[in-house]
């Protein structure tokens, strides 16, 4: 077998084996997708077989009678199938079926093509059975083979403009070869999985995703489920006194990990979604040692932005501009770089440019931030918000000063935030 014996040990045993049992498996009705439709490039980007080790998958059979012979069984424990059978499978269902892709598994070197897509596509097979028979293995061919196979993939949808999994769906497939062919071991098993693939192609809401090109898919999460109002009390707005500053920056802790956020109303903090991840309430330590809990109200991760509210009401928080900068204009970012010990750091740059990403905004800057800088604040020589540091250029773990931020403006329209008459 010749790919399929990299991922499976033959294990020879005397007497006759039973085979394994093959569940057959339905071919879902998939349409081609609608011509005028605005349809998202995919790109396939890895199987995964996670199966026990030494785990039998079924039978080997040989002579015209297909005798079992010896078990089949899984060589490793979780193994990734790089093989480019799989990757061309994959992309001949969905050609057939009018969807778009991208990616060259012919490249031996970066493929320039895949910045085009925007859905990525990963399977997880969580069961694999096959009996395969050789027929004329009496005869000392090993290459002809007929069987059957059968497998299950946990699909996973990844979101290039949503930065997240969009949608994870379970789908199967069988395959059967009646006719002994030459690499017909691993034909099966690739007709199992295209038939998986097609499963997959007829899911409903994979097919919702796909064909939303140039969109996101995720919309912004509340916990209300309704328009977030920003107000406030007593608390005093922050002017360009730097050393006032750090008073209304923070660094948030979810996790295993820490960003920044900072204060825009006297008891809610903007930062960025990634984070916050997936956690519900997340703790928040201010420069002068206050350590708050606060809940987790709105998200947005195709724009990675988060509103958290704390459990208290603070003194002092920023004024915001909601006015793109100018290019060259003076800039301060503050934040929590690297480690806690070294929160409330700030660093002063200038406006690089005002980038058009994904049809998105962002303020390109040279101001020095790194890992830990997350969702801290982009500042105008006022005082004022003009951003929210989200990303940066990094070459052989050293930041090349290409630094990104999104525009406050943007942050507060996909939260659905509004300030209160009068805040």
């Amino acid at each position: 077998m010749r790919y399929l014996s990299s991922a499976l040990l033959i294990a020879l045993l005397a007497g006759c084996v039973p085979p394994a049992t093959i569940k057959p498996v339905s071919d879902q009705l998939v349409e081609s997708l609608p011509a005028n439709t605005n349809i998202k490039p995919i790109q396939f980007s890895k199987i995964v077989v996670k199966m026990k080790r030494g785990e039998k998958i079924g039978a080997l059979q040989m002579g015209l009678l297909c005798v079992g012979q010896g078990s089949l069984d899984w060589k490793g424990g979780k193994l990734s199938i790089d093989s480019d059978e799989f990757t061309e499978a994959f992309k001949d269902e969905l050609e057939k079926a009018s969807f778009k892709t991208v990616g060259d598994s012919n490249a031996l070197f970066e493929d320039p093509s895949t910045w085009k897509s925007e859905i990525l596509v990963a399977g997880l097979v969580k069961d694999l059975k096959a009996n395969i028979c050789y027929p004329n293995a009496g005869f000392g061919d090993f290459n002809s083979a007929k069987g059957e196979a059968y497998l299950k993939v946990d699909w996973q949808i990844y979101s290039k403009l949503d930065r997240a999994v969009v949608h994870s769906v379970i789908t199967e497939g069988a395959a059967k070869s009646t006719t002994a062919v030459g690499g017909g071991d691993i034909n099966i098993v690739l007709n199992a999985f295209a038939q998986a693939t097609r499963n997959l192609l007829a899911d409903d809401k994979f097919r919702s995703i796909v064909m939303r090109g140039g969109q996101t898919i995720n919309d912004t999460v509340t916990v209300s489920g309704e328009q977030v109002v920003i107000s406030n009390n007593k608390a005093k707005r922050i002017g360009n006194n730097p050393s006032e500053w750090s008073s209304a920056v923070a660094t948030v802790f979810a996790g295993n990990g820490h960003g920044s956020g900072f204060l825009i109303s006297d008891n809610l903090i903007l930062t960025n979604q990634h984070v916050v991840g997936d956690a519900k309430a997340v703790n928040v330590k201010f420069g002068n040692g206050l350590e708050l809990v606060g809940n987790v109200i709105a998200t947005n991760s195709a724009r990675d932005v988060a509103l958290v509210k704390l459990n208290a009401v603070l003194p002092k928080f920023f004024n915001i501009s909601k006015t793109l900068p100018d290019i060259g204009a003076e800039v301060y970012a503050i934040g929590t770089p690297l480690d806690q010990s070294l929160s409330s750091t700030i660093s002063k740059g200038i406006v690089s440019n005002i980038r058009d990403i994904d049809s998105k905004n962002f303020i390109q800057s040279d101001v020095n931030i790194r890992p830990g800088n997350s969702g801290g604040p982009l500042l105008d020589k006022n005082g004022n918000v003009i951003g929210i540091a989200v990303s940066g250029v990094v070459i052989n773990q050293v930041s090349q000063g290409i630094n990104f931020f999104i525009p406050i403006n943007d942050a507060l329209k996909v939260l659905n935030a509004i300030y209160a008459s009068g805040s």
